[in-house]
C-alpha cells in the first residue's frame, strides 16, 4: 500500500515472465504481510527551511519538493500488484508501525481496491489541493484498516526488488527506528543488483533492538548517486511465510541478507564535529568565550570512553584555535589523532580509520550539517552518520559492556603512538626493535574473572575473528565446566611501553587438536604476538601426543585478516564447505620469529 500517484506518473515496467514466477512464488509462499502505507521522504529534510537552502529542492505543482521523479507509480502486471519508484537524490521510502497483520487473500483485495480507488482520484479529481486531501484521507483510512487485523506474528521484514538496468550494485539501507525517546534503533545494509532481489530481515534480530509494539518508522534509502535509479517493489512488508518459503539463498540473483552482521555491529569509533554538535556556537565567528559545551553532551564524551568506544574530531577549521578550545572545555585527551583542516570529511575520516586500524564501517559521524552529512553519506556510505548527539548513547551501537579493559582502551591507543613514534626515531630494523620493547604474554585458563572480557572480546573482534564467533555469556560461562566439550584460554599482553590488556581468546576442544576459535586485538597484530602464541598452543598439544592442530574457520564479511594471518603462520587450508574450511599445521615445525616475544604460561 501506498501513496496515491498522479496520473502522467503511470507507466507499466517491462519484466519478464521468469521475473513475473519469482514474485507469484514468493506472494504464494505468504501466509499473512503488514501492508505498510508507504510515503516519499527526502533524507536532509527540515521543512519548509531546506526549501531555500536546498540545492536539491525540486518543486511539484504545489512547490512542495518531489525526491522521487515520479512519485510512486502502482502497476498492476499479470494480476500482481506492484509499485515503482525511481529515486533522486536523497529520497526515501518511508512507514510507519505498528501494523497488524493481514491475511494473504485479505492482502491482496485490499491492494485491488487500493488500486482503484487511486485511479479515481488522480483521473477524476482534477484540483491538485482537493486530490491531495481525497490521498490523505484514503491513506489515513488504510492506516486505520490495519487496526482489524490477522492474530499472528511475523517471521522477518521482507523486501521485494526488480532493478533492469545493468549498472553497478545498488547499496541500500533499511532502518527501524522507535519514535519514543531513549529506544533503540536497527539498521542493516543491502544491495540490489540487476534482475530479481530478495532481502529478508529477521523478526527476531528487530526486536532485539526495537520494540515493534509501540511506534516507530521504517525507511529504506539508496545510499550515494540515486539519479535515474528505478525500483520495482514488489512485497515490502512484514510477513509471516510458510515454513517451506524461510530459505533465504536461491539460486536466483537474490541480495544475502546481512541482518545477522547489523545485529552484532557495535560501534568502535565516534567522530565529532566540533560547531554546534560537540559545541554550540562557532568558533571563527562567536569566539572562545561565547562557545558552551553542555552536560549531556560532556557526559556522552566521558561515558562513551567509559565503554572503550574510541572518540575524534573532524572539523573544518583552524587547527590552533580548536585545539585550544578542546583542552579549555577538559576535552582535548579524550579525542584521538583529530583531523581539524579544510579537507573534505571524507577524506579525514580515511586517514582515521588508517590511524587507528580499525574498519570504518564501525565509525559514526556526527555532524549539524546537511552538506557535511551528505558529502560523507556519498563518499562513505558504510559509515553510520547521525545529525546531532541526542540519545546517543541509548542506541544499539553503543551497547557494549563496560569492563576494566575497554576504559583504558584509549589511552592503550595514546600509548600506541608513542611506540610508533619510538619505532620512526628508532635506527633498529623492525624485529629487533620489538625484542628490544620486552613484549610479554600472559597465557591463562579461562575463568569466573575472566567473563565480561571473554564477552567484549567475541563481541568487538572482528578482523582477526578466524571462526567469525558471537559468544554468549552462557556459552563463555560453560566453558568452566570441567564436563563440558570446550575450554578457553585468555591472552593478556604488554610491553615496555605499558599494559596492553586482555587482547585474544582461544577455545579449543578438550578431547582433540581442534581450536574452535580464535580472536585477537588487532592492536597487537603483526607484533609477533599470533607467532608466539601459537607455537605454545602447538606444544601444548604436541606434548598430549597430537602431531598436528586444526583450526576452524568461517568467512565473515570482515575477517579477511585471519585468512592471511594464518597463511603467514604456516597453516594449510582445508576446504570443507562453502565460505568454512580448517586450516591446518603439524605441531614440530617451528614458527618464525616465536621468541620475540616472552611467553608467561600460568595454565600450569
Amino acid at each position: 500500500m501506498h501513496e496515491t500517484l498522479s496520473p502522467n506518473a503511470r507507466v507499466r515496467p517491462r519484466i519478464s515472465h521468469a521475473v513475473i514466477k519469482h514474485f507469484r512464488e514468493l506472494e504464494d509462499s505468504v501466509i499473512a504481510r503488514s501492508q505498510i502505507v508507504w510515503e516519499e521522504h527526502c533524507t536532509e529534510c527540515a521543512f519548509p527551511t531546506c526549501y531555500a537552502s536546498c540545492s536539491f529542492y525540486t518543486p511539484r505543482q504545489d512547490l512542495h519538493c518531489r525526491r522521487f521523479a515520479k512519485g510512486i507509480v502502482s502497476s498492476v502486471i499479470d494480476g500482481l500488484q506492484l509499485m515503482s519508484v525511481e529515486f533522486r537524490k536523497w529520497g526515501k521510502l518511508e512507514g510507519v508501525g505498528p501494523n497488524g497483520m493481514i491475511k494473504a487473500r485479505s492482502a491482496r483485495r485490499r491492494a485491488r481496491v487500493d488500486h482503484l480507488v487511486s485511479e479515481v482520484i488522480t483521473r477524476y479529481i482534477p484540483s491538485y489541493r482537493l486530490s491531495r486531501i481525497a490521498k490523505n484521507r484514503w491513506n489515513a483510512l488504510k492506516t486505520m484498516a490495519q487496526l482489524n487485523s490477522y492474530e499472528a506474528e511475523s517471521d522477518a521484514f521482507l523486501i521485494e526488488a526488480y532493478r533492469d538496468d545493468a549498472g553497478p550494485k545498488l547499496p541500500c539501507t533499511l532502518t527501524i527506528v522507535s519514535k519514543e525517546l531513549n529506544s533503540g534503533l536497527y539498521q542493516t545494509r543491502f544491495e540490489l543488483v540487476q534482475g530479481y532481489n530478495r532481502v529478508f530481515a529477521s523478526r527476531i534480530e528487530i526486536e532485539a533492538r526495537v520494540d515493534l509494539s509501540k511506534p516507530y518508522l521504517i525507511q529504506i534509502e539508496p545510499v550515494g548517486n540515486t539519479i535515474n535509479q528505478e525500483i520495482l517493489f514488489g512485497i515490502l512488508d512484514f510477513v509471516r511465510l510458510r515454513s517451506s518459503a524461510t530459505k533465504i539463498d536461491e539460486p536466483w540473483k537474490s541480495t544475502k541478507h546481512l541482518s545477522k552482521d547489523a545485529k552484532e555491529r557495535t560501534a568502535k569509533c565516534v567522530v565529532w564535529d566540533l560547531d554546534n554538535t560537540l559545541w554550540r556556537g562557532t568558533l571563527a565567528e562567536d569566539g572562545m568565550e561565547v562557545l558552551v559545551v553542555d552536560q549531556i553532551t560532556r557526559d556522552a564524551v566521558l561515558e562513551l570512553d567509559r565503554r572503550g568506544i574510541l572518540q575524534s574530531v573532524v572539523s573544518k577549521n583552524d587547527p590552533e584555535p580548536a585545539f585550544a578550545a578542546l583542552e579549555a572545555f577538559g576535552l582535548g585527551e579524550y579525542f584521538l589523532f583529530p583531523q581539524i583542516s579544510w579537507e573534505p570529511k571524507s577524506q579525514a575520516l580515511r586517514r582515521l580509520a588508517e590511524l587507528l586500524d580499525i574498519s570504518i564501517d564501525s565509525f559514526v559521524f556526527i555532524d549539524d550539517q546537511a552538506f557535511e552529512r551528505g558529502e560523507v553519506k556519498d563518499a562513505l556510505p558504510m559509515v553510520t552518520v547521525l545529525a546531532d548527539s541526542d540519545n546517543l548513547l541509548d542506541r544499539p551501537l553503543f551497547d557494549v559492556p563496560a569492563t576494566a579493559e575497554s576504559t583504558k582502551r584509549r589511552s592503550m591507543y595514546q600509548v600506541e603512538e608513542r611506540r610508533q613514534a619510538a619505532l620512526s626515531n628508532s635506527e633498529l630494523d623492525y624485529i629487533s626493535f620489538l625484542r628490544g620493547c620486552a613484549i610479554t604474554i600472559d597465557i591463562a585458563a579461562l575463568s569466573t574473572g575472566h567473563i565480561d572480557r571473554a564477552y567484549e572480546l567475541s563481541q568487538r573482534t572482528n578482523q582477526l575473528n578466524v571462526s567469525g564467533r558471537r559468544y554468549s555469556r552462557d556459552e563463555i560461562e560453560s566453558m568452566l565446566k570441567k564436563d563440558g566439550r570446550s575450554c578457553g584460554f585468555i591472552l593478556r599482553c604488554e610491553d615496555r611501553f605499558g599494559d596492553y590488556g586482555i587482547i585474544g581468546l582461544c577455545v579449543i576442544d578438550r578431547h582433540a587438536p581442534i581450536v574452535e576459535s580464535f580472536m585477537m586485538s588487532c592492536r597487537v597484530q603483526r607484533k609477533r604476538v599470533e607467532h608466539a602464541f601459537f607455537a605454545w598452543l602447538c606444544r601444548y598439544f604436541h606434548h598430549r601426543g597430537a602431531k598436528s592442530i586444526s583450526i576452524q574457520y568461517q568467512r565473515t564479511q570482515r575477517n579477511a585478516a585471519s585468512i592471511k594471518m594464518l597463511g603467514e603462520l604456516g597453516f594449510d587450508y582445508r576446504e570443507q564447505g562453502p565460505e568454512r574450511g580448517l586450516f591446518v599445521r603439524d605441531t614440530a615445525t617451528r614458527f618464525l620469529d616465536h621468541d620475540v616475544v616472552i611467553i608467561n604460561d600460568m595454565t600450569r
